[in-house]
């Protein structure tokens, strides 16, 4: 059997070996090929990230409770009380992939490796990883469209800021550690700012007209982990995420 890796391939293992790029390096860009170098002034973003406090329970800007629709809050309650009572009721300990965008909030580092057309997020947990167009579009949300784990995403630039939409995750994921409900009827919003060299401010905002009243955000904070290397991490059940 041949094997072909690809540049994006060869993108995410340089970043791995070569560690941190600072923003301010002005060789920057020199550990990939000059046709898949983002054009000049693009933020860099490459480098291992973590949240300082990782989130349980998410709640909008203001701190308040998600806008849930009545049957949503129900089914919301419903998950907090077997998560009391067991705490394997939360799917994640089935060793299910987490879902966008609670794999952000896991308490384990993730890897961004930027090249020109696409941006790859590899995530410690579970050994998950993304890759999200910055060329391709979404694909329309119809009927026929197969829900999937992290479901289909489609990155582009707004200014300084990185924005990642996704679409048709379907709904045996939580949204959090708490017990958050969703459907396959959700869109996620993700935008990166990078805040100085070692910080990304995030936020998120959330559609979903089946769970929630009305659109809603929440903010969350990435820092950078100099020196540390992606642990092999595989999840087994009685594992915990």
């Amino acid at each position: 059997m041949k094997f072909v890796f690809k540049p994006v391939l060869l993108a995410v293992a340089a970043a791995m070996l070569a560690g941190v790029v600072s923003a301010a390096d002005s060789d920057a860009w020199s550990h990939l090929p000059a046709a898949q170098r983002p054009d000049p002034g693009t933020p860099d973003l490459t480098g291992k990230w973590a949240m300082p406090t990782p989130i349980r329970a998410l709640k909008t800007t203001d701190g308040k409770e998600p806008p849930l629709l009545p049957a949503a809050k129900a089914k919301y309650t419903a998950n907090q009380a077997a998560l009391k009572a067991n705490p394997k009721s939360d799917p994640s300990a089935n060793c299910w992939i987490q879902g966008v965008p609670r794999i952000i909030y896991a308490s384990y580092p993730m890897l961004i490796a930027q090249d020109k057309d696409r941006v790859n997020l590899v995530y410690e947990t579970n050994h998950t990883f993304r890759i999200v167009s910055l060329r391709r579009p979404l694909p329309k949300w119809d009927d026929d469209l197969d829900p999937h784990w992290l479901g289909y995403s489609a990155g582009h630039w707004d200014g300084k800021t990185l924005v990642i939409d996704t679409i048709g995750q379907h709904d045996q994921t939580w949204l959090d550690y708490s017990g958050l409900p969703h459907s396959e009827k959700l869109q996620v919003q993700e935008r990166y700012t990078l805040d100085g060299p070692d910080r990304i401010n995030g936020e998120l905002t959330l559609t979903d007209p089946e769970t929630f009243s009305q659109p809603w955000s929440t903010r969350f904070t990435l820092v950078r982990q100099p020196g540390y290397d992606l642990k092999e991490n595989v999840c087994v059940r009685d594992h915990k995420m």
